[in-house]
């Protein structure tokens, strides 16, 4: 980079930015409110989760579906979803895709060589408050001349159905799940409680000796591969599901009305949530952090360059939404020719950089 062909005052305001982006950014970013413990097992989490044994205000209290209960009987400590007699084992967390990974039951439907029945179990699920995913879920039946249902109710009924016919081994493709020994399904939206049937159309006879067992879940997408061994027996008991989390029940409009639950903080942005009612926060591009806790998100410029071939200098304030509603997005020198042009200017000096806003905002009108 040839500095030495800038402006000496566009080369001084560089160094200042530059030492000023490092002092910003080697902040540590806080996840949990101050003496709330992170971690249950081999599970780290964040606010507005928070575990049962650090007290109410760990946790979005307004909302059990937040409350991770840490069973220490175990080794490693397992987390569960509300309880430990929920059964919702809690394997992950994402913050930044506002998702949970938690256990479900494969439900079966078994005979014996007669086409008695042995064993049939119809799994259920239900969640107060977040919904389950319908972009990262499927519903699978795997068997042969069986059936099985995805039903539930949220406000209105619904159900997927899924059907799969064979009558020999040999029909039966490895890897495809398309009704010849396994079928999948996708999952409705705003969907949060199921109830899985299997069923079978002659009680598995005729196929017994392959296939004594239908059987069906709700998994994650990518989790389960068909193969023809899976007639005889399914690989598994349990299942991962994903859960969209959310706040739930207020659009962003009509949370932002009381400022002392709306749970979006400094530096963060409020989207509806695409599935289930609720909302959900987001620090602004450049920040990184925890946008439900207060100065969570922490960042400053997301970009700073210099063309030295236009000498043009250029640096960005990452997508800052100010409370007057502003956008910033560039601020814009031109020496070549000699016009100086502020894009965009702040109505606000008080939340751009914290404490150092004013150093920023007298570098700019100083040059």
């Amino acid at each position: 980079m040839l500095l030495h062909r800038l402006p000496l005052r566009v080369v001084l305001l560089l160094c200042s930015l530059v030492a000023l982006f490092s002092v910003v950014t080697a902040d540590v970013v806080q996840t949990t409110k101050p003496g709330c413990a992170n971690r249950c097992g081999n599970l780290t989490f964040a606010y507005p989760f928070g575990m049962n044994s650090a007290g109410s205000d760990c946790y979005f209290k307004e909302s059990d579906s937040f409350l991770i209960f840490c069973d220490n009987s175990t080794d490693p400590p397992t987390p569960y979803m509300y309880g430990r007699d929920s059964n919702f084992q809690i394997l992950d967390i994402s913050f930044e895709n506002h998702e949970i990974r938690v256990e479900a039951f494969v439900g079966r439907d078994c005979y014996n060589s007669s086409g008695g029945s042995l064993y049939k179990n119809e799994p259920w699920l239900i969640l107060p408050d977040f919904p389950i995913s319908s972009a990262k879920n499927k519903f699978i039946a795997v068997g042969c001349n069986m059936y099985a249902t995805f039903s539930g109710q949220r406000g209105r009924k619904y159900m997927a159905g899924c059907l799969s016919l064979c009558d020999s081994f040999s029909d039966v493709i490895n890897g495809s799940c398309s009704g010849i020994g396994c079928c999948e399904t996708s999952i409705p939206r705003d969907a949060y409680q199921y109830n899985i049937s299997v069923g079978s159309f002659n009680n598995h006879t005729g196929i017994w000796e392959f296939n004594p067992c239908g059987y069906a879940f709700v998994a994650e997408d990518g989790f389960f591969s068909f193969s023809k061994d899976n007639l005889y027996k399914p690989p598994f008991d349990i299942v991962p599901i994903v859960v969209d989390w959310l706040i739930p029940d207020q659009t962003c409009d009509d949370a932002k009305k009381n400022t002392t639950t709306y749970m979006c903080q400094e530096n963060s942005n409020c989207t509806d949530a695409e599935n289930g009612k609720g909302y959900q926060c987001h620090c602004f591009e450049g920040f990184q952090g925890n946008p439900y806790l207060q100065n969570g998100c922490q960042g400053t410029f997301s970009s700073l360059f210099i063309r030295p071939s236009e000498q043009v200098f250029m640096y960005r304030i990452a997508d800052h939404y100010f409370n007057t509603g502003e956008h910033v997005k560039w601020i814009q020198w031109h020496e070549k020719p000699r016009e100086r042009k502020l894009i965009e200017t702040f109505k606000s000096e008080d939340q751009i950089l914290g404490k150092s806003t004013k150093k920023v905002i007298n570098l700019l009108h100083w040059y």
